[in-house]
């Protein structure tokens, strides 16, 4: 029975490698820490182990790093079925220490199979149909990995099909190659990415992301440094849903986003086939109102990445083109499919521009909070989705208790899970394009 205090719990935990046969190792009693990480863009887990060995057995089986590590974790509660269920390949040994005569604690690298299968396997081919279904083919041919196509918005981007040569990339090289080219009807960006509660890989795109309500709706995370100081004096219940660390690493900088023209851009696309020049002009100002008009996001939403009113030269920063992009590419190389760079209209062109500037704007308006693990782990809770937090405000208007800059839903890019004794933490870097207008907070 885990204790009143257990966070989670590893069902089992054990080590295997080819050259053992068929014997497995069981080391779920010996994990002092277990770190997994998650990452938006990539397609694979990565983490770290931290095994402690006081029989030497580590030290038998002559660690190679070509051994497996499967493990099982399930939420504290009692005969609870595991929530997360994952293989890794223990590629490397970062340390190890000394702790007695008789005890040697040991961190191992992690990361899942696939991305070491990947790296042996650079290969070229030709495949032809939408976007997404290369990914799958791809994927599953030179993988053996599923991919879930679920976290798309209509199932299709918006590129349609297309014939694509890998020139001797690695399977999810080309896949990136793909990923990069593919958006929404609305240039949103797509993402190919791993999770902590399944085996597949999740292909999935940024609208899809902002339209989903969050996993924790009903009872946000909330952030009090009062709260904080006195964790140790809170029900389970009531901890389990209070940040324990609130930061903004990266802090706004507008003239980083000049320079990737998220204000402005033109772009010019030169068909030498035909001679043909297709220009097209996209900034974040006429993008975020395509997302709005078209319930991406809410219509009373105010966009949260830059200051509308800034001006020089007595123009608005949205009405400069800080970055001209030119591109050459020849169309008709196939007769019935357009090729990797192939469109046939500015709005088409457009999409690629759109896409860049909305994935930067995400990256550009990042914070971090760490938060306990409980309600990831129940609801199964990953990169991609939305978690949804309140900040404290110092105002004393009872009308206003929650800070506006910073409450509200977020998309989560990246996570790292701790598992560590009796505790999970998350640490989530978390981004959004927009916060409401007019939040009324309440109690």
């Amino acid at each position: 029975m885990a204790g009143q205090d257990q966070q989670f719990k590893i069902n089992e935990a054990f080590i295997s490698a080819d050259r053992f046969l068929e014997k497995e190792i069981e080391v779920a009693s010996q994990i002092y820490e277990l770190i997994v990480y998650e990452d938006l863009e990539s397609a694979w887990l990565t983490g770290s182990v931290v095994i402690a060995d006081d029989t030497g057995f580590l030290n038998k089986i002559e660690f190679k790093g070509s051994e497996y590590l499967t493990v099982r974790i399930a939420s504290a509660t009692e005969n609870s079925d595991a929530v997360i269920d994952k293989v890794f390949l223990m590629y490397g040994l970062q340390k190890s220490v000394r702790v007695n005569d008789n005890a040697t604690t040991y961190l191992f690298s992690l990361i899942e199979p696939h991305a070491y299968l990947n790296a042996l396997k650079p290969y070229s081919r030709a495949y032809t149909g939408s976007i997404e279904k290369i990914i799958t083919q791809i994927v599953t041919s030179e993988l053996s990995k599923n991919v879930d196509l679920s976290y798309l918005t209509k199932g299709i981007s918006a590129q349609g099909e297309r014939k694509y040569i890998v020139p001797y990339l690695t399977p999810i090289e080309a896949c990136e190659v793909l990923v990069d080219r593919g958006t929404t009807d609305f240039g949103s960006p797509m993402f190919l990415y791993s999770s902590i509660h399944d085996n597949n890989i999740r292909l999935g795109d940024l609208d899809k992301m902002l339209t989903q309500d969050a996993f924790n709706k009903k009872v946000p995370y909330l952030y009090s440094q009062a709260a904080t100081k006195a964790s140790a004096d809170l029900d389970p219940a009531t901890a389990s849903t209070q940040i324990i660390a609130f930061d903004t690493p990266n802090p706004v900088n507008t003239l980083n986003q000049i320079e990737q023209g998220v204000y402005g851009s033109f772009y010019t696309n030169t068909d030498v086939s035909t001679g043909i020049s297709y220009r097209v002009r996209a900034g974040l100002e006429d993008t975020f109102k395509d997302l709005r008009n078209n319930e991406i996001v809410d219509q009373q939403a105010k966009q949260d990445l830059y200051d509308e009113l800034q001006v020089m030269e007595e123009k608005p920063l949205s009405s400069f083109n800080s970055v001209y992009w030119h591109q050459i590419s020849s169309s008709n190389i196939y007769p019935d499919y357009k090729s990797y760079h192939d469109d046939i209209s500015e709005s088409g062109f457009a999409l690629k521009v759109k896409s860049n500037l909305l994935r930067q704007s995400l990256l550009s308006n990042m914070i971090t909070i760490v938060v306990p693990g409980i309600a990831f782990l129940i609801s199964k809770a990953t990169v991609g989705d939305i978690l949804k937090m309140n900040i404290l405000s110092p105002q004393e208007d009872p009308n206003d208790i929650y800070d506006k800059r910073w409450s509200g839903d977020y998309v989560i890019y990246k996570t790292k899970h701790v598992f560590r004794e009796t505790t999970h933490n998350v640490t989530c870097e978390i981004t959004r394009l927009n916060r409401p207008s007019d939040r009324k907070s309440s109690v």
